[in-house]
């Protein structure tokens, strides 16, 4: 039979009652109880019965994290930080990856919004289509915008200075002494304006005079940047360093320019923005 909370307060000598304040964390519960109750709770194997929980706290201890992409390892890490800090609050996580799509993200936050607590999103919509965020905020939603900005939404966000990463990384090539530098563009998503408004401002800084040729579509994958890249070298006229707007997009693009026979950076200086995991590893 499973541990109950009438289990802990035998063994312990106390109230139900003060069981269950004491696991929920309730401020009339001296730290040396709470501290106490925890321990025999661990020490007996008690698991809370999550759907009793919810009905008794309205809450159902659950946050919902929407990100655009789990394969890439910069969002894989912020899903762990935010499962370390949920955790030990007695949070569990429901993740969903939108494979960086508008429609996909707001099925995705429908489905989770009567289920949680609370929602951590890194949106893949355009930062100016916000009718949707700020419908179901103004209905109640508790949202937190991570890595991407909408205009207009309020709700606390935790971003980037996506400009100054921009800024930096052109910056760094054309100190390299390069006067020809790409830009392979992100998605429609805020990260990737900014950093292509960075580039610019770069560029004006180093009385550089922007080129449209040298900017091309791509995206945030390996795989938008490998085809867009590939397609830039068969066109020929391949400037001699990239800024790339992320570093799976630039790591695509570097695969691209090794197989057509060229050095990394002997031919092509490649830049990504986001300092991924093992990025140390890599010439990006």
């Amino acid at each position: 039979m499973p541990t109950t909370l009438a289990d802990i307060a035998r063994e312990l000598g106390v109230s139900k009652m003060t069981v269950s304040r004491a696991i929920n964390n309730h401020p009339e519960i001296s730290p040396e109880t709470r501290a106490r109750i925890l321990e025999a709770a661990q020490r007996m194997n008690y698991r809370p019965n999550q759907f009793a929980r919810a009905l008794t706290t309205n809450r159902s201890f659950l946050l919902g994290v929407v990100v655009p992409d789990l394969m890439h390892s910069y969002f894989a890490e912020i899903c762990r930080g935010v499962e370390g800090l949920a955790r030990p609050l007695g949070y569990q996580n429901l993740i969903c990856s939108t494979d960086e799509q508008a429609a996909n993200e707001q099925h995705e936050v429908e489905a989770l919004l009567p289920r949680t607590d609370g929602l951590i999103v890194a949106s893949s919509v355009p930062p100016n289509e916000n009718v949707f965020y700020r419908r179901i905020i103004k209905d109640g939603a508790r949202i937190v915008l991570i890595d991407r900005r909408l205009e207009g939404v309020r709700c606390p966000a935790v971003t980037t200075d996506d400009v100054k990463v921009g800024l930096l990384a052109t910056e760094h090539l054309i100190n390299l002494g390069h006067q020809r530098v790409g830009h392979l563009l992100g998605t429609a998503a805020s990260t990737a304006a900014l950093r292509f408004e960075g580039y610019q401002q770069a560029l004006a800084k180093h009385r550089i005079a922007f080129d449209s040729s040298l900017v091309r579509e791509c995206g945030f994958t390996e795989r938008d940047g490998y085809e867009s890249m590939s397609g830039w070298l068969n066109e020929g006229n391949t400037p001699s360093a990239i800024f790339a707007a992320n570093d799976p997009a630039a790591i695509g693009a570097m695969s691209a320019i090794t197989e057509a026979g060229l050095g990394i950076p002997e031919d092509v200086a490649i830049v990504g923005g986001g300092n991924i995991h093992y990025g140390d590893m890599l010439r990006v």
